[in-house]
């Protein structure tokens, strides 16, 4: 990581959460923190606070999911493994099996729309930035990354890009953030419940926080 994060503000943060208007989203988001954060009590914390909210495993489980694009497998497995103990009573069917032409169609048509959803006006110029480095990865990001794990069911598009903006303060990674805060604002996100996703995690985060502050101020004058 490339700044301090204090896993006891993280804690001190949830202890004191009260449930209010967007709850669902700001758990939610938390958990994504919580993951990036590697931290085990912050992770039993959010579980808690989602259960007494009535979330169940399905939702924490996409959460999972689709951390690997932003935080690697190691986190991802870390999280994986620490909430299949949180949901014992849940079995998960076995998926290993080829993957059809169909499935892998369907991918690429709903990841293409996807992304073009999310950054607008700016997909063109990712899609030639990113071809222009690496001309594979553009095609990876379409299937693999919004296709295959972001165009899941189970969690609203505006809760994962959310999810997304609160691991990337932990990680401090203002070129990504820019791009999902836009990204949760295109599919319809609240701006004012951004910012609450954003001051969430100013305690545990610092500099991530001052990065998203300062990148959402700059949206914002923008629009």
């Amino acid at each position: 990581m490339t700044h301090a994060v204090y896993s006891d503000k993280f804690l001190a943060w949830a202890v004191s959460f009260r449930g209010e208007k967007d709850t669902v989203s700001r758990l939610l988001a938390g958990y994504s923190a919580a993951i990036a954060l590697a931290d085990e009590p912050a992770l039993s914390m959010m579980i808690k606070l989602g259960k007494d909210h009535s979330l169940g495993h399905r939702e924490f489980y996409e959460v999972v999911l689709q951390s690997y694009l932003f935080l690697g497998f190691p986190r991802m497995l870390t999280a994986a493994e620490h909430l299949a103990d949180q949901f014992e009573e849940i079995s998960l069917p076995s998926v290993t099996e080829p993957v059809t032409p169909d499935e892998s169609q369907v991918w690429f048509e709903d990841g293409l729309a996807l992304c073009r959803r999310v950054y607008g006006a700016s997909f063109d110029p990712l899609r030639t930035h990113v071809e222009a480095v690496a001309p594979e990865v553009f095609r990876w990001m379409i299937i693999e990354g919004y296709g295959k794990v972001l165009s899941r069911p189970g969690v609203s598009l505006i809760d994962r890009e959310l999810a997304i903006v609160a691991c990337l303060i932990i990680e401090n990674r203002p070129k990504q953030l820019h791009s999902h805060m836009r990204g949760a604002l295109n599919v319809g996100a609240d701006p004012a419940l951004v910012r609450r996703i954003i001051e969430d995690q100013k305690d545990c985060a610092p500099s991530g926080f001052r990065a998203a502050v300062s990148l959402l101020n700059g949206i914002n004058g923008e629009r």
